[in-house]
Formats: C-alpha cells, sequence, structure tokens
C-alpha cells in the first residue's frame, strides 16, 4: 500500500528540514569563524559541508567556501593529463564519507593554484577596450543579452541590467588570460552563477580558478567532440549497469547524448528552472570530482527511465522528453544517487574495463559511424544553431570517440 502525505504532514516535514538546515547553517557559520584565516587546512570538512544534504544553503555561506574550494579543485587527471595535480578515485570518495571526519585532511590535499598566469594577468590587467577588442567580445555580449530568465524573479530591473553590465568583461577578462581559451555557448551561464553568488570581483577569481585547474579548462581549450561528448559517452555505460531496458532503448533510437550536453557544460546553470537548485550543483561540483556533471547527469537519465519507456520509441520523441528539464526534479536525492554511482562505478574503472566491455557489448565496429563534418561542433553552437547540429550529429555521436 502507498502512503500519501496530507497538508499538515507536508508542512512537518518541511519544517523538520527547515530545522535541519539551520541546525547545518549554525555549524558552518561556527566553523567558519573558528577558522576564517585557515580555511585551505580545512578543505576535506568544507567538501563535507558541500556535499551533504542541503549543500551550502545559504549565499553568504557559499561567498566564503566556494573560493577555498575553487581554490583546491579535484582535478580529472584524463582530461587534464598535461599537469601534475591529481586527486585519486579514493581521495574523492572521502568527501562522502559522514559529517565527522579529520579536520586537518585539508592540508594534506595539494592546492591547485598557479602562480604564473595570476602575476602575468596581474601586470597586464586589460583595459575596457582592450576587452571589448578581444575577439569573443561580441559574442560573449550577445549571448549576455540573452541572460533575462537566469536572473531572480523578484530581482528589479536596475540590479539586472548591473550584473550584466558586469558579466560581459567579467567573463572576457578570465578569457583573456590565455590565447588558448576558445569561448563557448553556456561558459556565460556558469559565470553568472557565479556573479549572482559571489559579486564581480569573487566571481573573476572564482571563474579563473575553474578556466584554469577545472574541467572548464578542457572545455575552453580542446574541442567539445574531444571532451564534453567524449565524457557524455560514460552515461551510456552507467546505463548498462544500472537499467539494461534503458540502455537498450536509448541505444536503439541513437538518441545519443546531445540532449545532455548543456548539463555538464553549464554545470547544468542552463537546464534547471531556479537559483537554488543551480547553486547546490554548484556546491555539490565544487566539492568533488571534476566527472560529477557526467554522474549527476546519468543519476537525471536514469529517474527518468519510466517516462523514457513509456514515450514513443523513436529518437526526436526521446531527444524531446530528455532535453526538457523537469521543474520538480528531486535534486537532493539525485545528487546523493550521483554519489553512489561514483562509489560504485569511479572514474579509473567506468573509463577501462566497463568501457572496453560496453563497446564489445553493443559491437562498436559494426555500429561505428563516419567521422564529423568538418564543421565542428563549437562552430554549430556559436553560429546559434544547435538545433541543426542536434539533427546532424546525432548521425555520428553515438558511442564513437575511443578512450
Amino acid at each position: 500500500m502507498r502512503f500519501q502525505l496530507n497538508g499538515s504532514d507536508t508542512s512537518v516535514l518541511r519544517n523538520a528540514v527547515s530545522r535541519t538546515l539551520q541546525v547545518k547553517c549554525n555549524r558552518m557559520r561556527v566553523f567558519i569563524d573558528d577558522n576564517r584565516d585557515s580555511l585551505h587546512l580545512h578543505v576535506g570538512q568544507l567538501r563535507q559541508f558541500a556535499t551533504s544534504t542541503g549543500g551550502l544553503v545559504l549565499d553568504d555561506i557559499r561567498a566564503v567556501i566556494w573560493p577555498v574550494l575553487a581554490s583546491s579543485l579535484v582535478r580529472d587527471s584524463f582530461n587534464d593529463h598535461d599537469t601534475s595535480s591529481t586527486i585519486s578515485d579514493s581521495e574523492f570518495e572521502s568527501a562522502h564519507s559522514n559529517f565527522a571526519c579529520d579536520e586537518d585532511r585539508g592540508s594534506s590535499v595539494e592546492l591547485v593554484t598557479d602562480a604564473s598566469f595570476c602575476m602575468v594577468f596581474q601586470l597586464s590587467c586589460p583595459s575596457l577596450n582592450d576587452l571589448q577588442s578581444h575577439k569573443e567580445w561580441r559574442q560573449v555580449e550577445m549571448d549576455v543579452n540573452r541572460t533575462l530568465a537566469r536572473f531572480p524573479p523578484d530581482m528589479s530591473t536596475e540590479q539586472r541590467c548591473s550584473l550584466q553590465k558586469d558579466l560581459t568583461p567579467l567573463i572576457v577578462k578570465i578569457l583573456w588570460q590565455s590565447p588558448r581559451f576558445h569561448y563557448y555557448q553556456g561558459f556565460h551561464d556558469v559565470c553568472l552563477t557565479l556573479l549572482l553568488v559571489l559579486g564581480a570581483e569573487k566571481a573573476e577569481h572564482v571563474g579563473t580558478l575553474l578556466a584554469h585547474n577545472g574541467i572548464f579548462r578542457s572545455y575552453l581549450r580542446k574541442k567539445l567532440e574531444d571532451t564534453v561528448l567524449r565524457d557524455l559517452d560514460l552515461m551510456h555505460v552507467l546505463f548498462w549497469k544500472v537499467d539494461k531496458e534503458l540502455e537498450k532503448v536509448i541505444r536503439t533510437v541513437e538518441v545519443g547524448s546531445l540532449f545532455a550536453l548543456s548539463w555538464p557544460l553549464t554545470w547544468f546553470s542552463h537546464a534547471l528552472h531556479h537559483l537554488h537548485q543551480i547553486v547546490l550543483c554548484f556546491d555539490f561540483f565544487f566539492a568533488t570530482h571534476a566527472l560529477s556533471p557526467i554522474f549527476l547527469t546519468s543519476a537525471v537519465v536514469l529517474w527518468r527511465s519510466n517516462a523514457v519507456l513509456s514515450c514513443s520509441q523513436d529518437m526526436a520523441s526521446i531527444h524531446h522528453l530528455l532535453n526538457d528539464m523537469p521543474k520538480d526534479i528531486p535534486l537532493q536525492a539525485l545528487i546523493n544517487d550521483a554519489q553512489d554511482l561514483f562509489r560504485m562505478y569511479p572514474p579509473t574503472i567506468l573509463r577501462g574495463p566497463l568501457m572496453a566491455d560496453y563497446r564489445r557489448f553493443v559491437n562498436i565496429h559494426r555500429m561505428r559511424k563516419p567521422l564529423l563534418p568538418k564543421t565542428s561542433l563549437r562552430a554549430w553552437l556559436v553560429a546559434g544553431t544547435a538545433t541543426a547540429a542536434i539533427y546532424i550529429l546525432s548521425k555520428y555521436m553515438f558511442i564513437t570517440s575511443p578512450y
């Protein structure tokens, strides 16, 4: 028998959750006050706060903790093989243990910083005229002008216009720091979230750390076909391990991974409908492995398995279904599911023997598609032709990139 909650029961549960989160907020504030000058030595505890239920809860707490976590990002050695600072799967798992933890754990985590790029940037801080001459300024400005729906509904027009005015130079300042950085549509969503929570100065600092040390380093420097779409192939392996019926349908209709392209590219900031959902994702991603967005993407699709199986079994219908993120998504539960998936199938196993097994299972050589056309995915997206790209690239992008 299925029990249903009445209005009174729901109110009691909400109040209980609210009290629990208030206790957590009080604990985090006390911890911050006690360790304000040495938070970088307690990264393990900060990760515990960020990944446990409710995340960091309030933006004033995020404004303190996000910059510290951004300085200690859990790197993905596969996507960032040209650098030496990495953290293993097992070290990532330590961020998901119980609330009680060794407060000195953070001291053993190598800070991911690059003094050289900071020094060079400070010595040659570009003027507004310099920024406006950057090759990406026009595209960034057009994207920023389309961000109206991303602002909180209770924000005044004056506040929104002021933030939009700050956002374009903030993004281009980050791009200015490396000639190898190439803007992609969606990076502005990430930077807008940082701006809304942190303010312009801290947002630029944290955005810079993400661009130089996080997964966005790969997204800004390499073709998306070689980074995010290759990583999204991993979710099909997870479907195969967790829900074979779902995997079979998605594979049979060749829906591929493009429906979820914006999810990891923007840390879900383009797909989710409410800022409180987006910042909860950011809490999780700041504190965990660089592939966490892929695990959360997989958890979201697995949650929608029944809808997929009852949908019309064709590529267009399933793509449309999955591309449309429900407003009532149980995000905290799905973040918990993503953490469980990571523990069961860590990246080293997922990319190695499990991917090899899955390739054999689908007889990849027989199913291999032609190479991508000369026009890259990034070019399609920058041109604003994402819909056409979905149709064209769906013919090419099903488990074709080798690991």
